[in-house]
C-alpha cells in the first residue's frame, strides 16, 4: 500500500461551470424540501410548520420575529403559521413582557409532546445522505457559508 503514488483529490472532481454549480444547489435544495415535505406529513404538518415548532422545542416562548428570521421569511407569513399551529392546538401567543408591541409564541402540552412523535430531520438526513463522510459533510457546509458570504448583489446593466 505505501507503494502506491497519491492520488490528487481535486483531479478526481468533474468540472463544472457556475450556472451548472447553481443548478445544482438549487436540485439539492428541492430534493432535500421534498424529503422535510415527506418526513413532517406523516404528522399532519407543513415543513414551515415543522419549523417553527422545532425552533420551540429548542427554545419556548419566542417572539415572532426570531422566527421571521431564522425562516427567513417575513412577519406577516409568521403570523399565518402561528394561526394554523394555534388552531392545532401546538402554540398559543401571549404578550411579551420585554416588548409591549410583540406577542410570543409558547409551546402547549400538545406541541411539547409532538417532538416525541415527530421524526428528527436529522436522522432522516443522515438516513438519505449516506453517499458523504462526515468530513465531506464539514466541508460542504464550510463552502456554502463560503459561497454565501461571497454572493453580493450588483445590478447588472440591460443591454439594448
Amino acid at each position: 500500500m505505501g507503494d502506491l503514488a497519491p492520488i490528487d483529490y481535486y483531479d478526481e472532481i468533474p468540472q463544472a461551470s457556475l450556472g451548472e454549480t447553481f443548478k445544482l444547489i438549487e436540485q439539492t435544495a428541492k430534493n432535500l424540501k421534498r424529503i422535510q415535505r415527506q418526513t413532517v406529513h406523516l404528522v399532519g404538518l407543513t415543513p414551515p410548520q415543522y419549523s417553527v415548532l422545532h425552533l420551540l422545542w429548542e427554545q419556548d416562548e419566542r417572539p415572532f420575529k426570531d422566527f421571521a428570521d431564522a425562516l427567513l421569511c417575513t412577519r406577516a407569513t409568521i403570523t399565518g403559521i402561528i394561526d394554523t399551529l394555534e388552531g392545532k392546538g401546538f402554540v398559543t401567543r401571549k404578550p411579551n413582557p420585554a416588548d409591549r408591541r410583540s406577542l410570543l409564541a409558547t409551546l402547549t402540552d400538545e406541541g411539547r409532546e409532538l417532538q416525541y412523535s415527530t421524526p428528527s430531520l436529522d436522522r432522516v438526513y443522515d438516513k438519505c445522505c449516506s453517499g458523504l463522510t462526515p468530513l465531506e459533510f464539514r466541508q460542504l457546509g464550510w463552502l456554502l457559508n463560503k459561497l454565501n458570504e461571497s454572493l453580493i448583489f450588483e445590478e447588472v446593466p440591460i443591454i439594448q
